[in-house]
């Protein structure tokens, strides 16, 4: 796709001038499959469902409460995919980087894993409803952008499609910067632009910026995506790899500590808390980084948490995560609509809205698989045409897609 910017020069060669001074990555991870980091999508992937589930389930007395604040935290599910795709997407394209078709490939499967399913929904929502405002924002991918610049606030069945615009941003423009700078200058950009995240919130937080702004917009979120590319790079080196195996644990405590506090302040880990939203969000994307450090090290501490992580059904629910994700609101929304009209006024129980919103699950779950089988794994075959690693192409075997992202 890019090459011929480059004019009669190939990839290779211009990775040679590039590259000629810059230490060398040591080979590592994205060619083998980690189990665990499925189950890492999964946690994700639930958290985000609970978050939603409040279009379904209203709670009352004190459990209804103590509910509401804990599905009301769990948005943080989107950030943790986001430094898990920083981290893997970054990983993918350092093992890459000598690679003859390196933009090409990268560009071709990504667009191969993302664009058959989110452009199939939202051509079919656009035909469903032709007057559907500022479609041109979701055929671009811009759509986390549009409410700036005076677009409307996005119809509720596409609101989290501002995560996926954010993550096409960040792809389209991540690979110029593995490939062109040394390793050191890829740290050092990845702390820049975590820093640079961090002090812009804040400011617009204090200058009172709307906090769905601050939440959906990139420049606002790149230390998440920035967090996971930094880890993906130390882990890379053996000097590096050896201090993280000594510092995850110990750090990871402290942010835990450091996010009670944030959640003592705020009263819950909410969107738009005045500590949440601005140390917060950064907090969570250095603990995230670090669990997935101890989860990749195999640290004898966490293997609790690996077995829990390798489960069997919480790894299916993150191998189907994106189509979870894209369908989740096609579900919820008429469900709940449907639970108003027809059956709320009857609940004496007060346990209906639970039994909806499981019916949804069940729903979404089946939809995604159906989703897998019959549309997005015929597009996924074609990836065998474009390789990560040419050289290794030939007895790569052929396996299922482990996520929504990588």
């Amino acid at each position: 796709m890019f090459e011929n910017q480059f004019g009669p020069i190939s990839d290779t060669v211009l990775l040679s001038l590039v590259t000629m001074n810059s230490p060398a990555f040591e080979p590592v991870t994205s060619a083998k499959h980690v189990p665990a980091l499925d189950g890492v999508r999964g946690v994700a992937i639930l958290l985000v469902l609970c978050f939603h589930s409040g279009l379904i389930i209203v709670g009352s007395g004190t459990a209804g409460h103590m509910y509401d604040i804990v599905a009301r935290s769990c948005w943080c599910g989107v950030d943790l995919f986001f430094v898990l795709s920083g981290f893997l997407i970054t990983g993918i394209l350092l093992d890459a980087r000598e690679s003859p078709h390196f933009f090409r490939n990268f560009y071709a499967r990504r667009v191969l894993r993302i664009f058959p399913l989110y452009y199939g929904v939202i051509l079919w929502l656009f035909i469903q409803n032709p007057d559907f405002p500022d479609q041109i924002w979701y055929w671009l991918y811009l759509q986390n952008w549009g409410p700036v610049f005076g677009g409307s606030t996005p119809p509720m069945v596409v609101q989290p499609f501002w995560s996926l615009a954010i993550e096409e941003q960040f792809y389209l423009f991540w690979p110029f910067v593995i490939f062109f700078l040394s390793r050191r200058s890829i740290g050092l950009f990845c702390g820049a632009l975590f820093l640079l995240s961090l002090v812009a919130r804040c400011i617009a937080k204090t200058q009172g910026v709307d906090p769905l702004t601050i939440y959906t917009l990139t420049v606002f979120r790149l230390d998440t995506l920035c967090a996971g590319a930094l880890i993906a790079v130390w882990i890379r080196n053996s000097e590096q790899r050896a201090c993280l195996s000594r510092a995850a644990f110990p750090c990871f405590a402290v942010c835990a500590l450091a996010l009670i506090a944030v959640i003592l302040w705020d009263g819950g880990f909410y969107i738009d808390g005045q500590a949440s939203q601005t140390i917060g969000y950064a907090l969570f994307a250095v603990a995230s980084a670090l669990l997935i450090v101890l989860v990749m090290l195999h640290s004898s501490r966490m293997r609790p948490v690996n077995w829990v992580l390798e489960r069997r059904l919480l790894r299916h629910f993150g191998n189907r995560s994106y189509a979870i994700y894209i369908f989740q609101m096609m579900v919820l929304i008429p469900l709940n609509q449907l639970y108003l009209s027809k059956w709320k006024a009857r609940d004496t129980s007060g346990w209906s809205d639970v039994y909806i919103f499981c019916i949804a699950i069940i729903l979404i779950l089946l939809l995604a698989e159906i989703s897998w089988r019959c549309y997005e794994k015929p597009f996924l075959k074609l990836k065998r045409f474009f390789p990560r690693q040419e050289e290794t192409a030939v007895r790569e075997p052929e396996r299922e897609e482990p996520s929504r992202r990588d």
